[in-house]
C-alpha cells in the first residue's frame, strides 16, 4: 500500500523561510484504507469474531473467560518460569604433567615459528639484494653472484620443505586428536 505525501499549500506555492539556512517542512501523512479500529459498531451477534480485549500487549494469551475484562493492579505481572542452568565449568580434561606437558610444546613452537620467520626474512632480503645487485658497484655485484647467489636457491628450497613438513605436522596432530574425541 502506497502512502502519498501532503505537503501544505504554503509550501508549494511560494518560497518558505525561516530564518535558517535549512528550513524545516512541515508533512502529514495520511492512508487511504481505514483502520480496523474505525468501526465503531461491532456486531454483538457475530459468534466467529473474537472479541479483543484492550490492553493486552503482544505475546500475552487472551484470558479464558472472553467476556470478562479483569484488570490486574499495577505491578502485579505474571512472569513466565525461569529456567536456571548450572554455570559452565571448565573440564579438567588435562593433569598437572599433561599441562606442564603442553605448555612446554607450546614454547618450542613459538620458537620454532620465530626461527622460521626470520629465515623468510633472510630470504626476502637475499632476494631483494640479488635483484638489485646489477645497479650496485662492479666489486659488490661480483661478491653478490660469489657467495649470495649459490645459497639463495638452498635456502628457499629448505624453507618450503620446512613449511610443508610443519603443515602436515599440524594435520596429523588434529586428525589425531579428533580419532579421541
Amino acid at each position: 500500500m502506497a502512502l502519498p505525501i501532503y505537503t501544505p499549500s504554503y509550501l508549494a506555492n511560494t518560497v518558505y523561510h525561516r530564518h535558517s539556512l535549512f528550513p524545516k517542512p512541515k508533512f502529514s501523512i495520511k492512508s487511504k484504507k481505514p483502520t480496523v479500529d474505525a468501526d465503531p459498531t461491532p456486531d454483538p451477534t457475530s459468534s466467529s469474531k473474537k472479541a479483543v480485549v484492550p490492553g493486552q500487549g503482544f505475546g500475552s494469551s487472551p484470558s479464558p473467560s472472553s467476556g470478562s475484562n479483569k484488570k490486574k493492579p499495577k505491578g502485579k505481572r505474571e512472569r513466565a518460569s525461569i529456567i536456571r542452568r548450572s554455570p559452565v565449568e571448565k573440564p579438567a580434561f588435562l593433569t598437572k604433567e599433561e599441562e606442564a606437558k603442553a605448555e612446554e610444546q607450546r614454547k618450542n613452537e613459538s620458537a620454532f615459528l620465530l626461527a622460521w620467520l626470520g629465515l623468510g626474512g633472510i630470504i626476502l632480503v637475499q632476494g631483494i639484494v640479488l635483484a638489485a645487485s646489477g645497479f650496485l658497484p662492479e666489486e659488490w655485484d661480483k661478491f653478490f653472484v660469489k657467495y649470495l647467489y649459490p645459497s639463495f636457491t638452498p635456502t628457499v628450497i629448505l624453507f618450503l620443505a620446512g613449511t610443508v613438513a610443519y603443515g602436515v605436522l599440524k594435520y596429523l596432530e588434529n586428525e589425531k586428536l579428533k580419532d579421541q574425541k
